[in-house]
Order: structure tokens, then C-alpha cells, then sequence
């Protein structure tokens, strides 16, 4: 039975056990890691909103001569559940848009949620031109889902759904008939009838081979401000087609066996090497392990601005994507798995940070204001699948300076003097550490163990300018991808 545009996971799915990856013929051994060079077969998008009259524009692309079948998922920021959730189908050389926008930007829409719209002809699954909620502008539009995260003991809302991130996986190469119908003739697929119903592989579906690109940028069109971001690419997922009857309850991101080792394998850079780790395949629920190792950091860098004169303000947005693995409670109902602390619950999944930050000439802040004084807040707590760390001199603020973000984390404040300058987030602090299972022991020698949390994101930055011309104001608006050091050991030694 085809799906519905309603019906999709809980986004605390099913951790992938091996049955569930299809793989077919030799080669080379893969493992997951980063692409350096944005090309990938899972595309990782840190943000999206919503909030304050803004939407959000996302792009994927497909570079290679062999046509896509791909899964595009949503999740909303604080359990990182799943609120909508559509197959696409790209041909060689092409590219699907879509729009993130607020419900109640549309006269007659009540709703206080969000929805994507599109005017991309590309195959969709279900298809989004006949079994969408709704027409804007003569392109159609389907409403984010907000059951899916009923009882999880965050906010029950529908507004909810305004922010958060999503992740693009590639399930398998098209070839054949299925390759012809996703093919674009005149702008329009041949017979987009031929991929859609498809539940399982057949002869002329194949491993997936990567190929992809994609971006994101939040936009708000009244007040000029634009905030691009590249996706963070994902390569080496062993060879397989990664979907079947179940891809229902089965997140592709957890795809991660290899039939050829017995376990899923990953590639780390840390300190100017490459760090191979492999997890144990027999236990699905480590299977995601390899995604977050190759996602791990022990601190990010980037810069702030903070600064009334030029109307500038500094947001950061940290998110784990991998982060419900471990804390949502359908996968973990009694303890968080490591890197993670605490379950998923009312007060979110809090991890406690440490952030150092420095002017543009050196200078810096002590953890207290005075000897034996009261502690400064220098020690955000990080509660959300995806958090922003707003750049204020004063904490308490319910809502982020540059985005307008609800999920902004906790602890946090500039001291006056800072106004412009660089900072560490140290996400393995003294008080708090983490660190990630050990991998698998090969060699006579002990698991590898990364610290520090599977994160992506940037800062983002908005100056404005009152006084171009008279009577006329200007917004300048920036996006700068976090900078990040992983570290690993492995018993007492550093790993090799």
C-alpha cells in the first residue's frame, strides 16, 4: 500500500537490525565519514524555521549519471521525532526545492504549525501534487505532522514543528524502466507511477552510489535577510539498497552494516590522521554508532558579534542529528546511551557545556566574577536535538537574537565588556564528560573511544545598517560553518 502524506515514523524509529539492508556483490570495504567536499550519499541539514517570518529553502542535488531513489525527513528541534517524511526520486543531473513555510502565513489556514511547499516536478512518494493538504500559488503544499511526538513529554503543540533539522539518505540507484520514468521530458517525469508504489527492491533497483549534494537557508523576505548553509555530507555507507517493506519504522540513517565485515565501520579524522573504528553488527542498537563517530567533536569554534552601534547580534546553532538514538525514550525508556546523559522528558535531554570566549585582542573571563564569587554563565545546557546558543549580555532570553529561535539553550550570557570576538564550546567538560561507546577491540589492541558529542551547525550573524540613504535601512546577513576538534583514546593510549 502506497503512504499517505500523513503517514510516516514516529522519528524515534527503529534502530536498523542487518535483515534490514539489502547488499548485493563484492567490494571494497566502506566506512562512514564526512566528505570534506560536500559530495555524499546522506546529506545532514543542521536548521530549519520557521519563526518570525521566515522560511526556510532547501535544495538537493544529484551529480551522478544514475538516476536516485532517496528518503527526505523532518524532525522537529526537541526530540528530533519525525514530522514529515516523503521518497524522492531524482534523475541523473537533477535537482528537487522546497520550501519550509509557517501555516499561519496563508489566509484561511488556522494552523499555527509549518508545511513545504513546492513548484519541483520531480517524483515524489506519495506524490505531493495529488495528495497534498492544499494549493498555494498554484503549487501544492503538505502540513507537518504533529502526532508523532504525542506523550513524549515535550510541548504538544503544533507549533512545535516550526524549527528543527533534516536529513536526506540515499536507499538505491534506479536503472532500467524505473530509471526512464523519473527521467524528465519537456520538465515533466516520463511515469512517475513506476517508482512510487515501490515496497521492496527489484532487478532494477541497486546499491546506492552517492552523488549528492545539497543546501539549506533561512530567509525572511520583509526584511532582506538570507542565511545559506551548505548540508554536511556523509560518504562510505557499505553497498546496499536500503530499503524494503519495512523503511516504514526503519531510519536509513541507521543502514550502516556491512555484510562483508560483520560490522559497521567508521573514519574519524583527528589531529591531522585518519582513525579507523569498526562497531560490533550484532547489536542493532550500536549500529548507529558509525554515523555519530564520524560526526564526533570535543569542541566547536566559530566567532560572535554582539555589537548595538551596528544593530548586530550572533546566534549559534549546535545540532546532534544523531542525538534520538540514544535519549528518545521508545529507544532508550530507562537510561540515555552514551554520549548522551539523560532520556528525553519534560525539561528535554540536557547535556552541560563549557564556553571560553575571547575579545579580538586576547582578552578573556575567568568561571567566577570574583574570587569565591557566584559562577558566571559560562556553562550552557544543551536540551534539544537542535539548540541555538544566542550571543546576549544578559541570560533568560526565551527566544534567539538572530533567528528567532525557541530552543535556545540555557546557562548563558556575555559579560558587557564583549562585544566582538571568537569562542570554544568545550562539549566534554570536566563536570559533565562524554564520550561514545568503545568500538570494537581488533588487534590485540582496546576499542577506540571518541569524546565529546556527534554535532553539526554554524553561526549565524545580522548587521544593520539604519542609515544607507534616507529613509532607507539595509540588512547584512551571514553564515559561518562551526570549526570542530575531535580527540580519541584508546585504553591508554591515543588511538592510531
Amino acid at each position: 500500500m502506497m503512504r499517505s502524506v500523513s503517514a510516516h515514523r514516529t522519528g524515534a524509529v527503529l534502530l536498523g537490525s542487518a535483515l534490514a539492508l539489502t547488499l548485493a556483490g563484492e567490494g571494497a570495504v566502506a566506512a562512514i565519514h564526512v566528505d570534506a567536499r560536500g559530495i555524499g550519499q546522506a546529506l545532514l541539514f543542521p536548521y530549519y524555521t520557521v519563526n518570525e517570518g521566515q522560511q526556510t529553502y532547501l535544495t538537493v542535488g544529484n551529480t551522478s549519471d544514475r538516476a536516485k531513489m532517496l528518503e527526505l525527513q523532518f524532525m522537529e528541534g526537541y526530540n528530533s521525532r519525525t514530522v514529515f517524511d516523503v521518497r524522492l526520486f531524482l534523475a541523473p543531473h537533477d535537482v528537487w526545492t522546497g520550501t519550509v513555510f509557517a501555516l499561519d502565513d496563508i489566509a484561511g489556514e488556522d494552523g499555527e504549525g509549518a508545511a513545504l511547499l513546492t513548484s519541483d516536478r520531480s517524483c515524489t512518494g506519495p506524490d505531493i501534487w495529488t495528495q497534498g493538504h492544499g494549493m498555494l500559488n498554484g503549487y501544492p503544499y503538505v502540513r507537518f505532522f504533529s502526532g508523532g511526538y504525542a506523550g513524549d513529554g515535550g510541548p504538544q503543540a503544533a507549533s512545535r514543528t516550526r524549527e528543527g533539522h533534516v536529513q536526506i539518505v540515499e536507499l538505491a540507484d534506479l536503472t532500467g524502466s524505473l530509471a526512464s520514468g523519473v527521467t524528465h521530458r519537456e520538465g515533466v517525469p516520463l511515469s512517475c507511477d513506476r517508482v512510487r508504489n515501490l515496497v521492496a527492491p527489484t532487478a532494477e533497483t541497486v546499491p546506492s552510489t552517492g552523488g549528492l549534494f545539497a543546501s539549506g537557508a533561512v530567509i525572511n523576505v520583509a526584511q532582506g535577510t538570507y542565511f545559506p548553509y551548505r548540508a554536511t555530507a556523509l560518504a562510505g555507507f557499505p553497498e546496499g539498497i536500503r530499503f524494503n517493506g519495512l523503511d516504514i519504522v526503519i531510519d536509513p540513517l541507521t543502514q550502516t552494516f556491512d555484510y562483508q565485515t560483520g560490522r559497521s565501520d567508521a573514519q574519524v579524522f583527528v589531529d591531522g590522521a585518519i582513525v579507523d573504528a569498526s562497531y560490533d553488527g550484532q547489536h542493532p542498537y550500536m549500529l548507529i554508532d558509525a554515523v555519530s563517530a564520524a560526526l564526533m567533536a570535543d569542541t566547536l569554534q566559530n566567532e560572535y558579534l554582539l555589537d548595538p552601534a551596528i544593530g548586530a547580534h550572533s546566534d549559534w546553532v549546535v545540532t546532534f542529528p544523531t542525538k534520538r538514538f540514544y535519549t528518545d525514550p521508545l529507544l532508550a525508556p530507562d537510561a540515555a546511551f552514551p554520549p548522551f546523559v539523560e532520556p528525553f522528558g519534560e525539561g528535554g535531554s540536557c547535556v552541560e557545556t563549557h564556553i571560553r570566549y575571547f575579545d579580538r585582542e586576547q582578552a578573556t573571563i575567568a568561571d567566577s566574577s570574583f574570587p569565591g564569587g557566584p559562577p558566571l554563565p559560562t556553562r550552557p545546557r544543551l536540551c534539544y536535538g537542535t539548540n541555538v546558543l544566542t550571543f546576549l549580555d544578559a541570560a533568560g532570553s526565551d527566544r534567539s537574537a538572530v533567528l528567532g529561535s525557541r530552543l535556545v539553550a540555557p546557562g548563558f550570557a556575555l559579560a558587557p565588556p564583549f562585544k566582538a570576538g571568537w569562542a570554544t564550546l568545550n562539549l566534554d567538560p570536566g563536570g559533565e564528560p562524554h564520550a561514545m561507546r568503545a568500538s570494537m577491540a581488533t588487534g590485540g589492541a582496546a576499542g577506540k573511544v571518541f569524546r565529546g558529542l556527534p554535532v553539526i551547525g554554524f553561526w549565524a550573524t545580522n548587521l544593520v545598517n539604519h542609515n544607507v540613504a534616507g529613509g532607507v535601512m539595509s540588512n547584512y546577513s551571514a553564515v559561518v560553518p562551526h570549526g570542530s576538534h575531535a580527540s580519541c583514546s584508546a585504553g591508554e593510549s591515543a588511538c592510531r
